[in-house]
């Protein structure tokens, strides 16, 4: 066998070629294992400060995971919505992760499809409060679906977090319901008053939706309407509905002045395509559909155009946030993020917070912590809750100019 000789500090020692190599693969191996577990431990960021690959939640140790429950239409009549609600929810989680998770241990979800539908929601919500792993749960977000869904999650003691906005909302005594968005007792106020005091309507007209948030948001702008003396007339639909042209030529024929529209996504873009086609011709104030891009994409620009809309969450608000927000939204999935993707966006940190602030993943404890929430930021606004467990106290004010909606004015009220 031929021999390799080395020196040493003793003077010259043979070593075979073999045991050489089977050394040099061993330090090879130690050193490999000691720059992987250096590499795994930096907290290397980018330009952004967003933690990079580097520091990705593959990469994290975690004690653990804790599990949010999604109620949300993947499928049904907006999967829009559910779509942009899901990849809001999972930025959120993936960049909570990367951070180190919550209280040391993962987050992670379990998505229940409600369809957007109160007859199915009662199974999604059961699904996920049957699970003692799901110690919150973001959803159901319609009205409604909440109306249909709150005996269930009360009787299981976990606290939910929803979009739905009905004044109804407010009198169903659910302790676990949070609202993450305005109510409609604030921005359908805030609706029928503008068309009173800026756009100096002597006559309103209202297009709504028979269903609890149409209706709730009616009630409000009736009753605004009335205290301070201005006329109205008040002209429903269902939801499916595919022709308004019988309740928009009673509103027509009325001379309103301006019109109210209080609808859902569907029938949004369907009375802004009639109001343009039977020739309305009057300013019209809706509700937050009108202002998502989803909705926009139903419609022709110029049958939109000086509209309207009262929402919370909105990509022209030109706060930096949002627009970091919405920027990293479009690097990851290739589209612009709507109120669904910022709200679940925001309400899933909303989350993180308050387990954080319990010291543990506990229904109650985190219950407790929710109803105790003061100056948490989010995209649409500061979360502070009030004594109707409503989290968010302002709203924007925004016209649509060639089909992209351009905030006014910000309207903040009292918290309660």
């Amino acid at each position: 066998m031929k021999k390799v000789e080395t020196m040493s500090a003793h003077g010259a020692t043979t070593i075979s070629k073999s045991w050489f190599r089977k050394i040099t693969a061993l330090v090879m191996a130690l050193c490999l294992t000691f720059s992987y577990g250096c590499a795994g431990n930096s907290q290397s960021s980018d330009a952004s400060g967003s933690p990079s690959a580097a520091n990705s939640a593959a990469e994290q140790k975690f004690d653990g995971k804790i599990t949010i429950g999604v109620s949300a239409g993947i499928t049904g009549s907006i999967p829009m919505a559910g779509e942009r609600t899901l990849q809001g929810v999972k930025m959120a989680v993936e960049e909570i992760n990367a951070k180190g998770g919550v209280l040391g241990k993962e987050l992670v979800i379990e998505v229940a499809d409600d369809q957007s539908n109160q007859s199915v929601v009662i199974n999604a919500v059961n699904k996920l409060a049957s699970n003692p792993d799901v110690v919150a749960i973001i959803g159901p977000h319609l009205s409604g679906s909440v109306m249909a869904a709150s005996d269930t999650l009360k009787k299981a003691k976990v606290p939910f977090l929803s979009q739905g906005t009905s004044p109804k909302l407010r009198k169903i005594g659910n302790e676990y319901l949070f609202k993450i968005r305005p109510c409609d007792a604030i921005s359908a106020e805030v609706a029928a008053k503008y068309a009173v005091e800026d756009l100096g309507a002597k006559k309103v007209g209202i297009s709504y939706n028979n269903n609890d948030f149409g209706v709730g948001g009616k009630g409000v702008i009736e009753e605004y309407l009335t205290k301070v003396g201005v006329p109205f007339v008040s002209e429903g639909h269902n939801s499916g509905d595919k022709d308004l042209t019988g309740q928009i030529m009673k509103l027509k024929n009325e001379n309103v002045d301006a019109v109210i529209s209080w609808t859902d996504d569907a029938e949004s873009a369907l009375t802004a395509r009639q109001f343009y086609e039977l020739n309305l011709n009057k300013p019209v104030i809706t509700s937050t559909a009108t202002s998502t891009q989803q909705v926009l994409d139903l419609i022709d620009e110029k049958a939109v155009e000086g509209f309207y809309s009262v929402c919370d969450f909105v990509i022209t608000d030109p706060s930096a946030e949002v627009q970091d927000f919405a920027k990293r939204f479009k690097e990851k999935y290739g589209i612009a993020p709507d109120q669904y993707a910022g709200n679940n966006y925001s309400v899933t940190y909303l989350i993180a917070d308050a387990i954080t602030r319990a010291g543990k993943a506990d229904r109650e404890a985190i219950r407790e912590a929710l109803a105790s929430t003061k100056g948490v930021s989010g995209l649409s606004g500061t979360y502070t809750n009030d004594s109707n467990n409503e989290l968010i106290h302002e709203c924007k004010l925004v016209q649509i100019k060639s089909k992209v909606p351009q905030v006014i004015k910000t309207i903040s009220v009292d918290v309660k």
